[in-house]
């Protein structure tokens, strides 16, 4: 029998066994109201619940903007020293470094042995195994493979250039090869311990058009005071600058506009390529340099509260600098990670992601389809890499 059919037959024979018990049309229409009120009821909070459904549903959709794109899975594990590489993913397997595409594709593998490191640019890869150099290009093809004079310690890519630091920590010769693999330069570390070595372009007053410098911290701890000293040379010529940076150990270097910036715990430091301050330092005191992005010429700088360890990261604000902007911007939620893309400032907690356009103050909420538990960067398209427990992702996030 039709439900709509039944139940219009059981109310009309519920009236007619009710007017058999005496009950009047006064007490029916009373009845009836009640029963009205009582649906209206019903509905309203039908109603006021689908309301409140529908706000949450948009406080983490869009609202307004591109939703989030795919998730897709990437062969490689968290332990496997994975980084993001222009438009792919670089990961060593314990013998094998590989080249994912975003879209979970091999582009490319070089076996290059046990016990191995890497550094990555988006011209080249160096890698290294004991005293095994291996550099690369960015299709994986090799350049040049030598053994090195001692075990190498680390080294770092450039877009010209490679440098390779070998011996010990206090004592080692840092060895800079070009990209026809000639050594171009020899520089021997000694009373002092290397801490990094990285690469900028500047202008020079020998030449008119850029040129791509290096640049070497380490600390002197041969005095009564520990201090950092920043270096600059200029490859196959000479030292270009030096100075001591004090006692504050400076942990991150970079370059904007030809200028190094040097971030200790404090303060931003402003150095020419000759390690002459342009400008008085930036006071960070709090907080620490997460991320930084050139887009449009401008660079984006992104800051972080600091935090006393890098497990259980708690971020519930970030700070911006571009230009002569400074600003905290407040994030919706506590977030585990951080960073920029070409076009706005993502926050990440474990279900969502919170993005906020640069030149504004606000962030738009989109929910994550994975939990997310780490994030390892950025790489073209405003695409994250992220880890959910052991496994890797690529994510599309909105500009």
């Amino acid at each position: 029998m039709d439900r709509n059919k039944r139940r219009v037959t059981y109310v009309t024979g519920a009236n007619s066994t009710l007017s058999g018990y005496g009950m009047n049309e006064g007490k029916k229409k009373k009845k009836n109201s009640k029963i009205t009120q009582q649906l209206r009821s019903v509905l309203a909070f039908v109603a006021l619940a689908a309301i409140i459904a529908l706000a949450v549903s948009y406080a983490f959709s869009n609202t307004g903007r591109e939703s989030l794109g795919r998730v897709m899975r990437i062969g490689a594990t968290l332990s496997q020293n994975v980084t993001p590489f222009g438009e792919s993913v670089i990961f060593y397997d314990g013998t094998t470094l590989h080249c994912m595409a975003a879209t979970g594709g091999n582009e490319w593998s070089y076996q290059i042995g046990t016990n191995a490191d890497y550094d990555a640019t988006q011209e080249r890869i160096v890698a290294w195994s004991g005293n095994d150099l291996y550099i690369l290009n960015s299709r994986g093809r090799l350049i040049y493979n030598n053994k090195m004079s001692d075990e190498i310690q680390f080294a770092s890519a450039g877009g010209e250039y490679v440098a390779v630091f070998v011996g010990e920590p206090d004592n080692g010769v840092v060895s800079v090869i070009n990209e026809a693999g000639q050594i171009v330069d020899n520089v021997t570390i000694s009373n002092q311990t290397l801490l990094d070595i990285g690469f900028f372009r500047a202008l020079t007053s020998s030449s008119a058009q850029e040129q791509e410098l290096m640049w070497v911290l380490g600390l002197d701890t041969t005095g009564t005071v520990i201090s950092t000293e920043l270096q600059t040379f200029q490859p196959g010529k000479l030292s270009t600058g030096k100075s001591s940076l004090g006692e504050n150990i400076a942990y991150k270097v970079y370059s904007v506009g030809g200028e190094l910036e040097v971030v200790t715990t404090r303060q931003i430091m402003h150095y020419n390529y000759r390690v002459l301050e342009e400008s008085n330092p930036t006071l960070i005191y709090g907080y620490t340099v997460e991320d930084v992005k050139v887009n449009s010429g401008i660079t984006y700088q992104l800051l972080i509260p600091a935090q006393e360890s890098r497990e259980g990261v708690h971020i519930n604000n970030v700070r911006l600098m571009y230009g002569g902007v400074d600003r905290v911007l407040h994030l919706p939620s506590e977030c585990i990670a951080a960073a920029l893309g070409t076009h706005s400032v993502y926050g990440f907690s474990n279900n969502a992601v919170y993005v906020c356009r640069f030149g504004e103050t606000g962030f738009a909420a989109h929910a994550m389809p994975i939990n997310v538990t780490a994030v390892l960067g950025m790489i073209t398209d405003n695409r994250a890499v992220v880890a959910s427990g052991s496994e890797i992702y690529v994510v599309e996030l909105p500009r």
